[in-house]
């Protein structure tokens, strides 16, 4: 396995291990995604940055505001404020970064629900070929929505980060184990606090990150 461009037994003391990657200007079509993307890999449940972070991401369900009146609005405001000096306040170096994205609605678990609904259907001794067809209709507009990526959602992520030493594989596990503590920290008070809102948080996982980025350069699915 390689990350930052060195191999994982490498130990000789007079080798570069600093971050020095500086972000350079795009060119016009002349660089691949990986030349152009400041992420050098995934580790572990998180992104490691050709800069020198550790970047995790946390996803947080919403609270619909519009079902609230004046007076709850305002203690959701008050109570992320609150959550905002725990985790940040005024002496903090701490960063963090919240997205809002739009994302195709995934169809899969109904698409195989239905596939299965129709074959248990068909392989009847006497099927009923207008539950049978019923059940298919379903299918292709499902099949056809995810075809066209037609309906989509919003997903609300919270992503946090800790600087890496070095390019060693001592001082990335040590951030690992820093960044795990930190995600709990932040998904606990998260839930903590909005707990009369029913607001939930989980880390993503490696493949979940992937689909993440996947959407941001690709939206359309083309």
């Amino acid at each position: 396995m390689k990350l930052f461009g060195l191999a994982a037994k490498e130990t000789k003391v007079e080798q570069d291990l600093e971050f020095t990657f500086v972000p350079k200007k795009i060119g016009k079509g002349k660089q691949t995604i990986f030349d152009m993307s400041l992420i050098q890999s995934v580790y572990r449940d998180y992104l490691v940055t050709k800069t020198g972070y550790l970047v995790g991401i946390i996803e947080i369900s919403g609270v619909n505001l519009e079902l609230l009146n004046e007076s709850e609005q305002a203690d959701v405001f008050e109570t992320y404020n609150a959550f905002l000096m725990t985790t940040l306040g005024d002496a903090s170096a701490e960063q963090q970064q919240y997205l809002d994205m739009t994302i195709p609605v995934d169809f899969e678990e109904f698409l195989l629900s239905y596939k299965k609904r129709y074959l248990q259907e068909i392989e009847k001794k006497e099927p009923n070929q207008a539950r049978a067809s019923l059940i298919a209709s379903y299918i292709d507009d499902l099949a056809s929505k995810t075809r066209t990526q037609e309906m989509s959602t919003k997903k609300h992520l919270l992503i946090v980060r800790e600087k890496i030493k070095d390019k060693t594989f001592t001082a990335l596990n040590k951030k690992v184990t820093d960044l795990d503590e930190k995600t709990t920290q932040y998904i606990n008070r998260l839930e903590d606090s909005f707990d009369s809102y029913d607001m939930q948080a989980k880390k993503l996982h490696s493949n979940e990150i992937l689909a993440v980025l996947k959407n941001l350069i690709n939206f359309s699915g083309h």
